[in-house]
């Protein structure tokens, strides 16, 4: 499989990958791990070979780039590559990253560290616990696949209404 070419990313764009990034920036020292970046990357359904990794990485970092981090500027150049329409299979994809532990679903913890990641300001337990139930549709405590496609549609409208 040969790699997507990069395409440029809108303001929109930018700022969701960057989200992703603070995410992978777990020290906030404004690197993201190239080892967390390559796993979301097959988290997210991309495929590639030992040597086509290598070229990714090489491409996105440049010639005289850290080998083991990826930096916010590589990062959005790696991101330029990935971002598409948000459709059902982009939503899927977005899930098995929110999902860490792999079980199918998003329990509260998963949520809780993805909500305070993507957001303005830090949210309180409790305010993360009251978009969990939002999100939460049948009131089992976990996001499933379904309730997890409502939510980011969901999303995305109340962004479009803005």
């Amino acid at each position: 499989m040969a790699a997507p070419k990069a395409r440029a990313l809108g303001p929109e764009e930018k700022d969701e990958c960057m989200k992703i990034f603070d995410i992978f920036d777990r020290n906030a020292e404004n690197i993201a791990p190239v080892s967390d970046t390559m796993d979301m990357l097959t988290k997210l359904g991309q495929t590639y070979t030992k040597r086509e990794t290598e070229a990714i990485m090489k491409e996105a970092r440049g010639p005289k780039g850290d080998k083991k981090n990826l930096g916010p500027e590589e990062w959005l150049t790696l991101c330029s590559k990935w971002v598409r329409q948000d459709d059902e299979e982009e939503i899927l994809r977005a899930f098995k990253v929110f999902d860490a532990n792999g079980d199918g679903v998003i329990d509260f913890d998963e949520f809780k560290f993805i909500m305070q990641k993507v957001g303005e300001e830090p949210l309180t337990d409790a305010e993360v616990e009251e978009a969990m139930k939002e999100a939460d549709e049948d009131g089992n405590g976990v996001i499933d696949i379904p309730e997890f496609i409502n939510l980011m549609r969901r999303s995305k409208a109340e962004l479009m209404r803005d």
